[in-house]
């Protein structure tokens, strides 16, 4: 544990632990998300032992005797859980460290829980409600739930805490690189943690997964662009219900469109995706031209429909009932015409 004294702090002399005292030093009103950050950012970058090393140094200082340390310990733990990925998440899916995070908690549950507690347990909730559902790596996140269960069955309350933004399900979408990558940097950190374990079972799991790392069994790889059109499939999915709902506005009553009601969570998805897929589309061109149609295609879709709900929202119906220009329509159903008569025309001047 960290002594209080400025001098104590300062004596640290690895990197990791300079940033993070710095951004739980005593002395901040409030946590500085700047500094979190700071620190998130070293982990990803260093990564190999960093993140056992951050999760493991910040639980000592959630034990703080001085409560409003243990508080910006606890902001930055919830910012590196947020940014830092697979590997930070196994760290403080581990025993030692779900042990140490509930060390002061009573066998009882006291009636009026302090700062400190309450919001440990609402991270622990949090992490339950989110990563420990959604992760691609879920399975190995086991000792969280068994730890709220835990808790749960003592006594111990947990509030309920708003379901994410629609927006947040649009981290799932990865090119069939990035999926590959981030399985590669998750096997890693994975192999390394089962030989930090060193138990007979953990070094049988390290070696298969040596295996994996190496190539060994090319058929097992997994298919990794099927993945990635699953998700672009989700994509469209959202596109086709945002074009009925929008099919079936009552302009006759005067529907009009809120903030945060259905239509604009949907609305928000397609948003935040377009960035990621124009991206997509600079890299496709070079790296990936097989997806690079694909890639097209789902951004055409998305902002036209885009276009439509943003008419609505101005009170354009016209041009939300056809969001495609009527001369770019003229000459598109033109040139399909002219592309189906080609081959008769072409028949009957044979003919003559």
């Amino acid at each position: 544990m960290f002594p209080s004294a400025a001098s104590g702090w300062q004596a640290e002399t690895s990197p990791l632990k300079i940033l993070i005292s710095r951004a739980t030093y005593p002395s901040q009103p409030e946590p500085n998300y700047a500094l979190n950050l700071e620190v998130a950012e070293y982990i990803k970058e260093k990564k190999g032992n960093t993140p056992r090393e951050a999760a493991m140094t910040i639980v000592q200082l959630v034990n703080h005797r001085n409560p409003h340390v243990a508080m910006l310990a606890l902001s930055l733990l919830d910012t590196l859980v947020q940014s830092c990925g697979y590997p930070f998440h196994l760290q403080i899916a581990t025993k030692e460290f779900l042990n140490e995070l509930v060390r002061r908690f009573p066998e009882r549950p006291p009636p009026f829980p302090g700062p400190v507690m309450s919001r440990i347990l609402e991270l622990i909730h949090t992490w339950k409600e989110t990563i420990c559902q959604e992760s691609r790596f879920k399975e190995d996140l086991g000792n969280i739930r068994d730890m709220h269960r835990l808790l749960t069955f003592k006594g111990y309350r947990f509030r309920d805490i708003p379901r994410p933004q629609p927006a947040a399900t649009t981290a799932n979408l990865k090119t069939a690189d990035e999926l590959e990558q981030e399985d590669r940097e998750a096997q890693e950190a994975k192999l390394q943690e089962l030989i930090r374990r060193g138990t007979p079972r953990d070094l049988a799991q390290a070696q298969e997964l040596m295996k994996i790392l190496a190539g060994a069994n090319p058929d097992a790889k997994p298919d990794y662009r099927s993945q990635a059109l699953t998700e672009l499939n989700k994509l469209e999915s959202k596109v086709i219900l945002l074009n009925e709902m929008l099919d079936n506005v009552d302009t006759e009553r005067g529907e009009r469109f809120a903030a945060g009601d259905v239509y604009d969570q949907v609305a928000s998805i397609l948003k935040n995706a377009r960035p990621k897929i124009q991206g997509w589309i600079s890299n496709a061109e070079s790296d990936d031209p097989e997806s690079l149609d694909t890639f097209l295609q789902i951004n055409d879709q998305i902002n036209t429909v885009l276009n439509r709900y943003e008419a609505f929202k101005k009170g354009d119906f016209t041009a939300a009932r056809n969001p495609i220009p009527a001369e770019l329509a003229g000459s598109s159903k033109q040139n399909d015409l002219s592309l189906i008569d080609f081959d008769d025309s072409d028949q009957s001047a044979n003919a003559s």
